[in-house]
């Protein structure tokens, strides 16, 4: 089967649930199937939880012989956002400048992570996101065990703001992307990141967006603050609208196919 007509298996791989969603390639695509299940005691610091269950879910055969793609939760991500350097960098020129600004940030903590940037026009600030490097190999092993082949590793943060760029307004504004146990916000000025934070969130965790709310009004120059716009699963969805109706709480809707895609495929199903 030639490797455009190959379905895909979409994967979202977090400490406390991983999902799957399986899309019929070529003309027609549509989903097959969905399945997820919640990691028992699952942290962030122990992925071997959700490899377990990641594990145990491709032992079925209707998740076999495809594509991979994985979206990796924000707890298990670290990102700095990298100012446009001074001078032309070549690729490993802006890798060693990103990997100064995650030192700076976090230490030496993640001097053997696994680094990569977004890619942006020149003269522009560029995300940088790192990963444990033993993850990116475990994975491959798992997959390849269910003869799926890797494709694409992104974060969570920018798998979502990818999805809904497009019906974010211009100017100012923050992102959030939440899910059990993290948030990660990107502030967007014209366009470009200006800021990216990140949090874990406790049992409350709409105290987190309140914070969040509070720090956006002392932003830029923007009167009255930037506006929030979150995209977060169905239940937290409907929690956050009751407990904080003034944020803007992105609804996919069925004219938006990527943003229904992805809203399919991560963790809606809870």
């Amino acid at each position: 089967m030639l490797p455009l007509w190959r379905d895909e298996v979409v994967v979202y791989l977090a400490p406390q649930r991983v999902a799957l969603t399986r899309l019929k390639r070529g003309f027609g695509r549509r989903v097959l199937a969905s399945r997820q299940c919640d990691v028992a005691n699952g942290q962030a610091g122990d992925p071997a939880g959700a490899f377990a269950c990641l594990t145990d879910l491709l032992t079925d055969s209707q998740w076999q012989d495809a594509s991979a793609r994985v979206v990796l939760a924000d707890s298990w991500v670290r990102y700095g956002l990298v100012p446009a350097p001074a001078v032309s960098l070549d690729a490993d020129g802006r890798l060693s400048h990103a990997r100064y600004v995650l030192t700076d940030i976090f230490g030496d903590s993640l001097s053997d992570w696994t680094v990569t940037l977004t890619d942006v026009p020149p003269g522009k600030p560029y995300l940088a996101c790192a990963t444990p490097a033993p993850l990116r190999t475990e994975l491959e092993d798992v997959l390849s065990a269910a003869q799926l082949r890797l494709t694409s590793l992104q974060p969570q943060l920018v798998v979502s703001f990818n999805a809904w760029r497009r019906h974010l307004p211009t100017g100012e504004c923050w992102f959030v992307s939440i899910d059990d146990g993290s948030l990660a916000a990107v502030q967007v000025v014209d366009g470009s990141w200006n800021r990216v934070h990140t949090a874990r969130l406790s049992a409350q965790w709409t105290v987190e967006l309140q914070r969040l709310r509070a720090f956006g009004r002392f932003t830029e120059a923007s009167i009255g603050g930037s506006r929030l716009f979150v995209d977060a699963p169905l239940t937290m969805r409907t929690q956050g609208r009751e407990a904080l109706p003034e944020l803007d709480w992105l609804e996919p809707d069925e004219r938006l196919s990527q943003v229904v895609e992805f809203d399919l495929l991560q963790r809606v199903a809870v």
